[in-house]
């Protein structure tokens, strides 16, 4: 039985990429940029949680096209 490697998980890939996205939003916090009216990070956390619903939508599919391809091959 062949072993999947760890770091070709889609729950782990798409940890790395929500890491990083976090990451970008608190590089930003301390900075005192608006736009229109609005702080940077509000709109960046704003556009994270569309984001994150499309990680999420992407991860589902990911696992279910690795569920059906594990099906077919045996």
């Amino acid at each position: 039985m062949a072993s999947n490697s760890k770091f070709k998980d889609p729950g782990f890939i798409l940890t790395i990429v929500l890491v990083l996205y976090a990451g970008f939003v608190f590089i930003w916090w301390p900075t005192d940029i608006y736009v229109a009216g609005i702080s940077l990070v509000g709109w960046l956390m704003f556009i994270g949680l569309f984001f994150w619903f499309l990680l999420a939508i992407i991860y589902c599919l990911w696992i279910e096209k690795r569920e059906r391809e594990k099906n077919r091959l045996g």
